[in-house]
């Protein structure tokens, strides 16, 4: 049987990649956390993390953390369950994975109604679309939103609707980038604010809409969707911004469309297929917002 105090040492480090956290968040030194994780890697005869900078987790290791994520999430409602429980008092906690243009959009209400109906606290990752779906496949996460709608194995996954994206910028910036239109020329000529490398949303829309390829337009890089608003803001670029995130600046004319052509991007939650009450209730409540959120503005 497996001690889950070793078990705990595991996941904390494994969540939190550092022996240094790990150690303060369990409340005890680095050498008593190390030893603890060889004391359970010489009981199973496997590493389970390979103590380099960050830390990284064995195939093992992952599937410890997983096991240890699920028992955790199943003694909560157990806890929660009891009526003469202290913990019922306590709140509990979901981690979930969601996509930097959802948590400035949408996501932040699935947040507010988990923790006023269901005494929730979430632990948010936030990344790309598409690589969302590796923090769950390493079972750091309980549930995640992505762009993709593959399946994974001992996971379910459901549609959610689709975001609308709409190049804009400033008048001043049309102005001088765009006086004869939006066009190939024009584009290829007129800086962009892109998320990170690894977003390939603007580039789709430049090689779908005008045969522009990925590097031969200018770009800023800012990993932020508040910022990236901020910027087109300030006159330095053109975006391409979900529609429900600028409708205030669309409507007061600080931002304008620069032509009416548009991105729409669908959106899935995957989640674990376990047997929990307070997963389903994660699933259903962001379902359920974004479904309405993203209805609000349509084609």
């Amino acid at each position: 049987m497996l001690d889950y105090k070793l078990v705990e040492a595991v996941s904390a480090v494994i969540r939190l990649g550092s022996f240094e956290k790990a150690a303060q968040e369990l409340g005890m030194t680095q050498s008593a956390v190390s030893q603890r994780i060889k004391l359970l890697e010489e009981r199973i005869a496997q590493p389970l993390v390979v103590r380099s900078k960050p830390i990284k987790a064995t195939d093992a290791g992952l599937r410890l953390y997983r096991h240890f994520q699920h028992v955790n999430l199943l003694e909560q409602e157990i806890l929660t369950d009891l009526p003469d429980s202290l913990e019922n008092t306590h709140f509990r906690g979901v981690s979930l994975a969601v996509n930097a243009d959802s948590l400035a959009t949408w996501f932040v209400r699935v947040a507010e109604v988990l923790f006023l109906d269901y005494n929730l606290l979430v632990d948010l990752s936030v990344a790309d679309e598409t690589n969302t779906l590796d923090l769950l496949k390493q079972g750091t996460v309980m549930a995640s939103v992505s762009t993709q709608d593959k399946r994974i194995q001992g996971c379910k996954v459901k549609a959610l609707g689709a975001m609308r994206y709409v190049p804009v910028a400033r008048l001043d910036f049309i102005q001088r980038y765009f006086p004869d239109g939006v066009t190939p020329s024009a584009l290829r000529k007129a800086p962009a604010v892109i998320f990170g490398r690894d977003d390939d949303l603007h580039q789709r829309f430049l090689k779908k809409n005008y045969r522009i390829a990925a590097g031969e337009f200018p770009t800023h890089v800012v990993p932020s969707s508040e910022g990236f608003v901020n910027v087109t803001r300030t006159g330095m670029a053109y975006a391409l911004v979900p529609e429900n995130q600028v409708k205030p600046y669309l409507e007061s004319g600080e931002l304008i469309k620069i032509c009416d052509k548009l991105e729409m991007r669908p959106l899935y939650l995957h989640y674990h297929n376990i047997d929990s009450q307070m997963l389903k209730a994660v699933v259903n409540v962001t379902q359920a917002i974004a479904m309405m959120e993203l209805a609000k503005i349509k084609e």
